[in-house]
């Protein structure tokens, strides 16, 4: 089954990594495991204004080197091939498959409301009558792909050919959810056809008042709901808590969940899986692995999870993998450093004179006097001081940067910590922080819109920025900089 979806949205110039992200997340949810980049614009030229031109005027997000966040592009390509390495290994797991009928339609309604916990695939006319066949009750492709359920919610007018191997599949172990078809999908006026379309009718559906009609080793449910077929058959939700919001694939030794909060909201809550085994937290954007507490009952097993918004990650369960004992976390404590004294340098020949001090975390048209200056895109360095009067090795010691925008590349007594370019944006310093005086250093990295917006209300010979299509003069300044609340969290 291969997926594609292409994206285009309005050049606006305020695409960052994490935006970028989060439509990644959204098509890799719907089954898209493999991202191309379509098109990079190579602006040959060193000497030429920053950002230089994009791929047209009017779609797409402007890839190219003349980025200010270009530098980082490496973390965000390999989030992409972590979860492209993750979701074309195994199998994918789906409860239904969906059988889109012989009257050709576009594919499923992505929004369409599905039952919560449950996925689907769909197939055509070709995968039935030449991929499918029952094994052991599921519907199985030649890759291995197993659902219990062929719902056709619409059968409008089927082939007869088509009846007959529903016919075939549903007697060898297959439960089909469908209603009787209106009549054949063909205008030959064949006597043959007609028979055979005939004869495949009356044996798959003998009676409008039988919803539940066992045929060989299968049956046939109709005059129900989606919902209630699946509550016929005693399939429990593969996922419980979070939405649909997540993708199942599977191998022998392992399940894997790839799930993703709404980009609206921050989730926290319980989450139950139908898969058993040692549960860990893979993190694709950190290539961290973390053992994740859990409560395992039958062939569920539920953990505890927190997303922030935009935030995904894959919920692994390895099979016959002993599980650790957790004890109950201890209470963090917390430093704050949001009105600690930061000093702001920012480059030279934008706008803005030596290094701001400032105790206030504002964004940069906030902070900064001159109307160049508010405008300023590029990087910033900030930098301040943590007085640590006990450290110990045994502790944890996590530093939260609250809101950012856009990219932080944090630094700890001169050795650079980790690149954040997604939330949550914090880092753990336990290795990097002493006792006594630590240096804090953030270069927190914005997009190009402020200053683009600012060059396009100056004469053309005094602006240092070009492209070809950007913000309009008079748009309104995004917050740029680096907002906090920043907090060092440990216990």
């Amino acid at each position: 089954v291969a997926a594609e979806s292409f994206t285009s949205v309005p050049v606006t110039w305020n695409e960052t990594p994490g935006l970028l992200k989060e439509y990644a997340d959204y098509h890799f949810i719907e089954g898209v495991t493999h991202n191309v980049f379509h098109t990079y614009t190579h602006n040959p030229q060193i000497d030429y204004l920053k950002p230089g031109t994009s791929f047209g005027a009017t779609i797409g997000t402007p890839f190219l080197r003349g980025q200010t966040w270009w530098k980082h592009m490496n973390e965000f390509t390999t989030y992409l091939a972590r979860c492209s390495y993750m979701l074309e290994r195994g199998r994918a797991v789906s409860d239904v498959l969906w059988y889109l009928g012989d009257e050709y339609e576009h594919k499923p309604d992505q929004y369409y409301p599905f039952p919560v916990g449950y996925r689907y695939d769909y197939c055509n006319t070709d995968a039935l009558l030449n991929r499918l066949s029952v094994t052991d009750g599921m519907w199985t492709t030649p890759e291995g792909i197993r659902y219990p359920l062929m719902w056709i919610p619409r059968t409008g007018r089927l082939h007869p050919e088509t009846l007959e191997r529903l016919l075939l599949l549903v007697r060898q172990g297959g439960v089909l959810l469908a209603e009787a078809p209106l009549g054949i999908s063909t205008l030959a006026n064949d006597a043959n056809q007609q028979s055979r379309f005939r004869t495949a009718l009356s044996q798959l559906w003998p009676s409008a008042a039988n919803h539940v009609h066992k045929l060989g080793k299968g049956c046939v449910l109709s005059g129900m709901t989606i919902e209630n077929a699946l509550r016929h058959l005693g399939l429990q939700p593969d996922v419980q808590g979070i939405g649909n919001q997540w993708l199942h694939r599977q191998t022998e030794g392992a399940d894997w969940y790839y799930l993703s909060a709404e980009q609206e909201a921050t989730f926290q809550g319980n989450v139950t899986f139908h898969a058993t085994g040692r549960a860990e937290l893979w993190n694709p954007v950190t290539g961290q692995l973390t053992e994740l507490p859990q409560h395992r009952q039958g062939e569920f097993t539920t953990v505890n999870l927190r997303l922030h918004q935009g935030e995904s990650a894959f919920v692994v369960f390895r099979h016959g993998k002993p599980v650790t004992t957790f004890r109950t976390p201890e209470t963090f404590r917390t430093h704050n450093l949001s009105e600690a004294q930061w000093q702001v340098t920012f480059p030279q020949g934008w706008g803005i004179e030596g290094t701001v001090s400032t105790n206030r975390l504002l964004p940069w048209k906030d902070l900064l006097s001159t109307a160049e200056g508010k405008a300023f895109s590029g990087t910033a360095t900030y930098r301040t001081t943590l007085h640590l009067d006990a450290f110990s090795r045994k502790h944890r010691y996590v530093l939260q940067l609250g809101k950012v925008d856009m990219i932080a590349v944090l630094r700890v007594n001169g050795k650079e910590v980790a690149t954040l370019w997604s939330e949550p944006y914090e880092a753990d310093l336990s290795d990097y922080l002493q006792k006594g005086e630590n240096t804090i250093e953030v270069d927190v990295t914005s997009t190009w819109f402020n200053r683009l917006a600012f060059d396009a209300a100056q004469p053309e010979a005094d602006r240092k920025t070009w492209t070809i299509e950007g913000p309009k003069a008079g748009s309104a300044l995004k917050s740029y900089g680096l907002l906090g609340p920043v907090t060092l969290k440990f216990n």
